[in-house]
């Protein structure tokens, strides 16, 4: 028997391969030793030793205990993406959201145990920290939605029915577990417009897709609906993004469109996004999934700066 913590193994074996990972993107995006050490808060040799670790090593680690890597990456680059972007402190509350989903989630309890062989095998203590899960997830839909409100080219991705964003909970089992944003998203004369403060139950189109997908992928916790058009497969396309395409349908229904996003998705685990190609009065949309709602939202502005940027750069 141990007391050993999932803070202690985390401490010891996922941050710091977090941060040597972190330390190492932003070198490579420009930034100073020094500058490193102030964003991780840490000195500046310790810095050296992070980005002259070899990542095979590192990556050799995550396999060896078996955390996901697409986990691990997906909160590696976000986290590097909000720092770039001059938000440390919803860096720092986006990584801690993340690993405390992932220890309540009981994700690492068999890479813990592999460190220390002497932990209960029926263990599940760190599922204490999702009391306050209701709270993280709205808070990471909020951070969500701060970031697009600083994208106004979203536009170029607005249906006709506007826009709208889901996060579930862990292991949600309906739409109530689900929070979305009751008015959905809009977007003209270079605003953002959120509909509303972000609830639980705030879209049940999205709220039911998402639950419905995670009984295939529980990874996939957020969904967002945009437009569907060629210039936003061609962008998925040049961002090297997972897709696939459903519909046309004849008689499309909300459960026939579920269905087939889900089952996409769970055929192919792996994708990015999903496209509907609707039906007789239903709008063709593009479904692009996230871990959680902000990796979803830098998908979808990651799509929509691609399509104005290439819209800029053509010719008149």
């Amino acid at each position: 028997m141990s007391i050993s913590t999932g803070f202690e193994f985390v401490a010891d074996n996922v941050l710091p391969v977090i941060r040597s990972l972190v330390a190492k993107k932003l070198l490579e995006s420009g930034y100073s030793q020094l500058r490193i050490a102030r964003v991780l808060g840490i000195t500046q040799p310790a810095v050296n030793r992070y980005v002259n670790r070899d990542i095979n090593e590192l990556m050799s680690k995550v396999e060896a205990l078996g955390i996901d890597k697409d986990w691990l990456m997906k909160v590696v680059n976000n986290v590097v993406n909000l720092v770039i972007s001059n938000k440390e402190y919803d860096a720092l509350e986006y990584l801690t959201n993340a690993i405390t989903m992932e220890l309540g989630s009981l994700r690492f309890c068999e890479a813990h145990r592999k460190v220390v062989p002497s932990l209960p095998i029926n263990c599940n203590v760190c599922s204490i920290l999702l009391t306050g899960i209701t709270d993280s997830v709205l808070r990471n839909l909020e951070k969500a939605l701060s970031i697009l409100e600083l994208h106004p080219e979203i536009r170029v991705l607005m249906p006709r029915v506007l826009m709208n964003i889901v996060e579930a909970k862990p292991g949600a089992s309906d739409e109530r577990d689900v929070a979305g944003v009751p008015g959905r998203i809009d977007a003209h004369d270079g605003k953002v417009i959120i509909g509303s403060k972000p609830m639980y139950g705030g879209s049940k189109h999205l709220g039911r897709l998402i639950v419905r997908c995670m009984s295939v992928n529980p990874r996939y916790r957020s969904v967002v609906s945009i437009k569907y058009d060629e210039t936003v497969e061609q962008a998925l396309r040049e961002l090297g993004m997972r897709y696939t395409k459903v519909g046309p349908h004849e008689e499309p229904s909300e459960d026939e469109v579920i269905n087939s996003v889900a089952n996409s998705l769970g055929a192919n685990p792996t994708l990015d996004a999903i496209i509907d190609l609707g039906g007789y009065a239903l709008e063709p949309v593009t479904y692009i999934f996230g871990f959680d709602s902000v990796d979803a939202v830098l998908k979808v502005v990651k799509i929509a700066s691609t399509i104005t940027s290439s819209t800029r750069n053509s010719p008149p």
